[in-house]
Formats: C-alpha cells, structure tokens, sequence
C-alpha cells in the first residue's frame, strides 16, 4: 500500500511541479527531510524521487515560469562561496578515505541547489506558506505521530527519526524545535477555524515530541524558544501563570527516566560519557583547524580513523577542559557541534563563512521585517519573526548535534533571501515606473 501512495504521489508532484516551480520546490523539500522512499518495502524503495523532482523542477523553471527577475543579494554571496570553499576544501582534504569525502561533497551541493532555486522560483506568498505547509507536513507530522505513541505508551516510548537526515533523536528534537516557529506563523495567517484548532493541537504534540526524545539539548532549546515566544508576547502575564501552574505539574509527572537524564545536565562534563566523547570530538575538531587553519581536514574530518588516532594522544590536557585519555580502539566520534563540525571540516576561514551566512540571514530577515511594518505587511511581519526564533534555536541546539548542513537550514536561507531579493527588485521597478517609492504591491 505504501509502495502504490508513494508512486501515486510522484505522478500527482511531477504534474503540479511542472505546471508550477514552486510546487516542485515544495515537493522538493518534503521529499529531503522526509525520505520517503525509506518508509517503503517494495519496488518503489529504488526510486529516485528527489532526482526526478529536481529534474521536473528545473526543467519547468527553464521553460514555465515566465517571471526570471534575479538580483545577486549579498547572502547568495555567502552561500555561493561557501560552496566553492567546500570544493577547495574537498580537494585538499586530509582524510584517508577522499573518496568519500567527494560523496559528501556532492550531497551539500545538493543542499545548495535546494537554495538556489529556492531563490529562483519563490516570489510571492503563496510560494512561501508552500513551502512552510511542505516543511511541518514532514517534520512536524512525524513529529506528532511519535508524540501519540509516547502518550499511548505512558512516556516509554523513546522517539527517534526514521528516515532522512534526521533520524538521530537529537538531530530530530533540533528539526521540531526549528518548525514550532512554523506552525505558530500558520495559525497567525490561516483563516479556517478548524485548521487552526488542528494547529495548536499540533504544537501540543510537538512539543511533547522534543520531551519523548529524551533529549537533554533539544529540551534546552525548547525551554529558550518558550522563553523567546514569551519575551515577544503581549499577554506576558498570563502565560507567565500558565508556565508557573504547567512546568511543575510535567515535572512532577514526567517519567523517572527522562527525568534522570536531564539531571545529568549539570555532572556532563566528568560523569557522562557521551559528553566527554563530544569534548574529544571537539578538541579533535580544533587539533585539525589549528594545523590546516585554511582548508581544514574536509567533510566528516572528525570521523576520520586516521586523523582521530593522530590527535587523540594529545587530547587529555588540551583546551581548558581536563578530560580522560581516548581509550585505544575506540570509534571516531561525530562532532555533535555545528561549529565545530565545520571547524575541523573546512577551517577557521570556512568556520567564518558559514558563521556570516547565519548572521547575514539574521540580519536580512531582519530589515525584511522592518520593510514588512513600514508596509502593513502582517503575514511578512510573523512570517520574519518565526525564522528568527527558529534560526535562533537553531544556533543554540547546534551546539549538541552534526546539522551545519542541513536542508532545512537552507530552505530557511533560500525563502530569507528570496523575499530580500524580490523587495529589491521590486523597489527598483516601482520607482522606475513611478518616480516614487510607492511599495504596497510588493511581496504580495
């Protein structure tokens, strides 16, 4: 039944994705994050949707869409050269496994052709709140499923992904906490009473779902974007109360367990041995970028057998953390930091690149917001401040998982950019054409 869905959806998304690019781009997105091709056991499990949906995607951008106005903004700068210092990187890398590395190379450009045409084909509204539906329809619904579960189970059922890139908990409760945002925003612009209700009910569940993860980061994150929406809130008040009666009552529910493992919190750093496995990992990471300032030591460097017993002597007194020899034989591991995973991938100079891509992001969204005030612009205005928090959440929990590049970071970059390019563009047009800064039609 799975295998007949699936083949039922891809005839359904290249008919639309051809007639519409930013429908391709929306099927684009979901097939990234949800992998669907993994939930199947039959002959549909050998498809290759999101080729053939990238290929539909272009090919109707190039012949379809009539609207082509581009302007090169200075966050497409960024990104563009942050590619091309992958490959620089890709080349020079230090790995003994260089083969691989190509491999990783090429899905990232993967990732940064989900921005480009992101860019390319998204210019109005409707494009963008598609492009939202397709990421909570994947992230978020997940999401809720396992939320059910965990409830049904009495908070034993430990959540974890299924497919995609998100299939470690971690990385999972970073993704929902990233969508939560989201769905905020589509209650704010969605007009139907009942999708609203269904909505908030799924907030509920997403929120439950970063808790069923039992992950200690994710849960942190959760608690700054609750902090963050309250902050933003005119009726601080009343959920100042709401937080006061609810936070005490779900601790004083919560599973043992779970409660157990956020208790470690505070004795990581000389009791947990999956914290002190992630200071390896970090101490490793720097090694590399101290000895290859410029390059690094190329894509899942880290990881590297090769380059994890060059350094893993060295690692005791190294950095102002004290930590316990790296026993002989013990498995390379990740480097569950987004900083530091692109530290010891590409170096100090391509640690700055990525770090100026979140901070122009931030900064662009930012004047996007303040042109969407200056223009009665309310859909623009929440649309801005949902990325902001979520980017915001994405940096803080970044600092516990292995997602410097993950799609659904960039589809957030590509709709920033696309919105900040479009304004341009049509500022520039409407004041050729009227000698005046008349902007009400823009972004419509």
């Amino acid at each position: 039944m799975r295998d007949l869905l699936l083949v039922g959806f891809l005839f359904f998304a290249i008919y639309y994705s051809f007639k519409r690019p930013w429908i391709g781009m929306a099927a684009w997105v979901w097939i990234a994050l949800t992998a669907p091709a993994k939930w199947t056991f039959g002959f549909s499990s050998s498809f290759r949707l999101n080729l053939t949906i990238v290929a539909i995607t272009v090919i109707s951008y190039a012949f379809v869409q009539k609207y082509k106005h581009y302007k090169f903004n200075p966050l497409t700068f960024w990104v563009v050269l942050f590619a091309f210092f992958t490959l620089l990187t890709t080349a020079t890398n230090q790995t003994s496994y260089s083969q691989y590395v190509w491999e990783y190379w090429n899905q990232f450009i993967k990732v940064i052709l989900l921005f480009i045409f992101i860019t390319l084909t998204v210019h109005k509204r409707l494009h963008v709140n598609t492009i939202v539906w397709a990421i909570v329809l994947s992230v978020s619904s997940y999401a809720a499923m396992e939320a059910c579960k965990f409830f049904i189970s009495g908070g034993s059922h430990r959540i974890t992904g299924k497919a995609g890139i998100i299939q470690d908990r971690n990385d999972l409760a970073v993704a929902i906490n990233m969508c939560i945002p989201l769905i905020i925003y589509l209650r704010h612009v969605t007009e139907n009473i009942l999708v609203k209700k269904g909505l908030l009910v799924l907030i509920m569940l997403n929120i439950a779902a970063i808790i069923g993860t039992y992950s200690r980061g994710g849960f942190i994150g959760l608690i700054l974007l609750g902090a963050a929406f309250w902050w933003i809130s005119d009726r601080k008040l009343l959920y100042g109360i709401l937080a006061a009666i609810a936070i005490p009552l779900f601790f004083a529910y919560a599973p043992g367990e779970w409660k157990e493992r956020q208790n470690t919190v505070s004795t990581a750093a000389t009791q947990d041995g999956s914290f002190i496995g992630r200071l390896w990992a970090w101490k490793i990471s720097t090694m590399i970028a101290l000895d290859y300032p410029l390059t690094g030591g190329g894509f899942h460097a880290v990881k590297d057998r090769f380059l994890w017993g060059r350094y893993a002597p060295f690692t005791p007194g190294f950095g102002p953390i004290e930590t316990p020899p790296i026993p002989d034989g013990l498995r390379p591991k990740a480097a569950h930091n987004i900083y530091m995973q692109v530290l010891g991938d590409h170096g100090f100079v391509g640690l700055f690149i990525y770090l100026m891509i979140l901070w122009k992001t931030f900064t662009i969204n930012l004047k996007n917001r303040r042109w969407a005030r200056d223009n009665n612009k309310p859909w623009l205005i929440q649309f801005c401040g949902a990325v902001n928090l979520a980017l915001v959440g994405y940096g803080v929990t970044g600092n516990n998982v292995s997602l410097a590049y993950f799609d659904l970071l960039y589809a957030f970059v590509g709709l920033v950019a696309s919105i900040s390019i479009h304004i341009a563009v049509e500022k520039k047009a409407v004041v050729d054409a009227t000698g005046r800064s008349n902007l009400n039609n823009v972004v419509t």
